[in-house]
């Protein structure tokens, strides 16, 4: 591999791994709340104190209807195809976790909470709001316009150096032809 693009390749991946996404609580209990997320983050929201002999549901509002990402009931928990690989129910905390969050999982979430005989005790509405960060964008941009400037500024000083080499030879061999 090239020297120039490995060198740019590592410092992608230093930048990326000092801004990685950071992770956001949100506290679900009160009747509605608002939770701002980095883009590419995780949040954990707190659904209630105690999930232990509830039934829960969290679904998003969509223009369409409702699509129900997470639910509890009777200690088995369900996630919806979209969130399965990224989203886990801490029950010894009752918060819901979220990974890798996108743009499009921004919009208004509902809480249902249900008693065990199915009872409805409360909703909470929690809005998401996804948002880019630029230092994701803007760091590692920096860092690859500053390796090209090194790699730059290094062949201008190897080539001026070349020059510098071919001008004395020139030099040298002209002063010797003068002598004989």
């Amino acid at each position: 591999m090239d020297p120039v693009i490995l060198l740019l390749v590592m410092l992608a991946g230093v930048s990326n791994a000092f801004l990685q996404a950071g992770e956001t609580k949100c506290n679900a209990t009160q009747s509605s709340s608002q939770c701002s997320v980095a883009l590419g983050g995780s949040v954990c929201i707190q659904l209630m104190t105690n999930a232990s002999g509830r039934h829960l549901q969290f679904k998003k509002k969509l223009p369409a209807g409702v699509l129900n990402v997470f639910s509890l009931k009777r200690d088995k928990v369900t996630v919806h195809e979209t969130y399965r690989n990224r989203t886990e129910f801490l029950s010894s905390s009752s918060t819901l976790k979220m990974t890798k969050m996108a743009r499009n999982d921004s919009g208004l979430y509902i809480v249902d909470v249900f008693d065990l005989n199915g009872l409805h005790l409360r909703t909470t509405n929690v809005t998401l709001d996804v948002q880019g960060n630029i230092w994701h964008i803007l760091i590692p941009v920096c860092s690859v316009m500053a390796a090209l400037l090194i790699v730059v500024s290094c062949c201008c000083v190897c080539c001026k150096v070349w020059r510098r080499r071919k001008t004395g030879r020139k030099q040298l061999e002209g002063t010797r032809t003068t002598m004989n």
